[in-house]
């Protein structure tokens, strides 16, 4: 199960979000490659990495000498589960109070 809280946290990031995006579309990646897309350091990238990490978003594996780092889908359908949820809730809410206001209900 991925913390929610952590994982809002991490998305709330726009850099932190066009690191998902690559990784999302281009497969495993290691930092470096991850890097020449932006025009930041390499370091910069890996504390991005490391909070989307510690979010549970993405995930590290060796690959030889390098490290790649991949999206967890699962901890992405689990946050876009939740969001859904929370929307239709707030939809319903609204429509609610809509119909109230317009004397329909």
């Amino acid at each position: 199960m991925t913390d929610r809280s952590a994982a809002l946290a991490a998305l709330a990031d726009p850099m932190r979000r066009q690191l998902l995006d690559l990784l999302t579309d281009g497969g495993p990646q290691t930092a470096s490659a991850l890097a020449g897309s932006f025009e930041i350091t390499r370091q910069a990238v890996s504390k991005h990495l490391a909070q989307l990490e510690d979010s549970g978003l993405i995930h590290r594996a060796s690959a030889g000498r390098s490290v790649l780092f991949s999206v967890d889908p699962d901890a992405l359908r689990d946050t876009a589960a939740w969001l859904s949820l929370t929307t239709l809730r707030w939809e319903q809410r609204l429509d609610r109070l809509s119909a109230m206001l317009d004397g329909s209900e």
